[in-house]
């Protein structure tokens, strides 16, 4: 009989004990573009497709590796976006700025004059020994609008160090990589189209 009534004390008592509180969710985005030169417009409109991505590129939760061979994801790090919506934000938004275009569109309605399609690659932290980074590597395709064959195609690859192995000086590395291939990529765009 005591048996019986110490069973509810104890799931009472084992109820009540304190769990640690989970861990909260940590959400980045890529650091606002900074220092964009305007240039004359050149183009009409341009369409910047999704970006496409394989695997683990498409989820939101941040990348990383600590060899050559194993890409893990962080847990309760993630980024406000999938990289390949992201990706393609940043870069209309950095077209937007330098003015090259009266239009850029992140969809197609099938008038544009330039249509963009980037496919990541890679997007991760390298944490190698004691040296940490964001690698970064973007393939992009440029067509005008009924050709067959791009007018530019390109594969763009940065790695940055960053000044820890913290997520927070990751995005930062991320922000420099990501806007290191966007201005090579930016000037090969120009001359290509000065070109046509």
């Amino acid at each position: 009989m005591k048996r019986y009534i110490l069973i509810p004390f104890l799931f009472i008592l084992t109820s009540c004990v304190k769990q640690p509180p989970l861990p909260t969710d940590h959400y980045y985005r890529l650091p606002a573009l900074q220092g964009i030169n305007t240039d004359k417009e050149i183009i009409d409109s341009i369409s910047v497709i999704n970006f496409q991505a394989d695997g683990l590129y498409r989820e939101r939760a941040i990348l990383y590796s600590e060899n050559e061979v194993e890409i893990k994801q962080y847990h309760y790090h993630h980024w406000v976006d999938s990289p390949n919506r992201l990706l393609q934000e940043y870069l209309a938004e950095r077209l937007r700025l330098s003015n090259i275009s009266k239009v850029v569109l992140t969809t197609f309605e099938g008038n544009s004059n330039l249509i963009i399609k980037g496919k990541i690659k890679a997007f991760e932290q390298k944490r190698l020994s004691s040296k940490n980074s964001a690698f970064v590597s973007i393939e992009f395709r440029v067509d005008r609008n009924n050709e067959s064959q791009p007018i530019l195609y390109k594969q763009y690859t940065q790695v940055v160090d960053s000044e820890d192995s913290s997520v927070t000086s990751a995005i930062s590395a991320f922000g420099i990589a990501v806007n290191s291939i966007y201005e090579s990529f930016y000037n090969d765009l120009k001359e290509t189209i000065a070109l046509q």
